[in-house]
């Protein structure tokens, strides 16, 4: 049974996003596997992946874009192997991504909580740093100035540990194409 996770990538200027990609680079071993992303939903067992890609469209569909911007840091230590953790905390739009993530916990995905209470958006920037490390790294990075970003899709994608594969990309405010009655009007 495939481990499924949700997605949504920032789209950011470019000045941002290599700003981004070259801390990235350095710092985060899934740099070259896995995009920079906002985990909406956290790799969970899925028996269904169509009901899984269905739940995803349904929810993608009555949703709109968000509007966001990374503003801060944080470190975070894992009990993994991934050891110590520096994210970029969403800010403006955290409240809309974390609606995202509850409602996206049904169907397919029940129960992927993780224990994450409350759900708090980020990017990981960096893993598997000593304390020290992560303290310095998350200091410098929350100075950056603040990076308006727009969340335009949902990726539903499958996780192995080791390979990222993306399974569908649903636009947010695009009608579910499996339901006609949901598709938007045109002439």
């Amino acid at each position: 049974m495939p481990a499924l996770a949700v997605i949504a990538e920032p789209l950011l200027s470019q000045a941002h996003a290599r700003r981004i990609a070259a801390v990235r680079r350095r710092c985060d071993p899934r740099f070259a596997t896995v995009p920079p992303h906002v985990t909406l939903v956290f790799p969970i067992a899925v028996a269904d992946p169509a009901a899984a890609r269905a739940t995803v469209a349904g929810i993608a569909g009555c949703a709109g874009a968000v509007t966001a911007r990374f503003a801060g840091a944080t470190r975070l230590r894992t009990a993994g192997p991934r050891g110590w953790l520096v994210m970029l905390r969403v800010d403006g739009g955290a409240g809309a991504l974390a609606r995202l993530h509850h409602r996206l916990a049904i169907g397919p995905f029940r129960g992927n909580r993780r224990g994450t209470a409350p759900y708090r958006p980020h990017l990981t920037a960096a893993a598997g740093l000593t304390a020290p490390v992560a303290t310095r790294l998350a200091r410098r990075l929350g100075r950056w100035p603040a990076m308006p970003c727009r969340f335009a899709a949902l990726g539903l994608v499958s996780w192995d540990g080791r390979r990222l594969e993306r399974l569908a990309t649903v636009r947010l405010g695009a009608a579910a194409p499996h339901d006609p009655s949901l598709m938007p009007f045109s002439r």
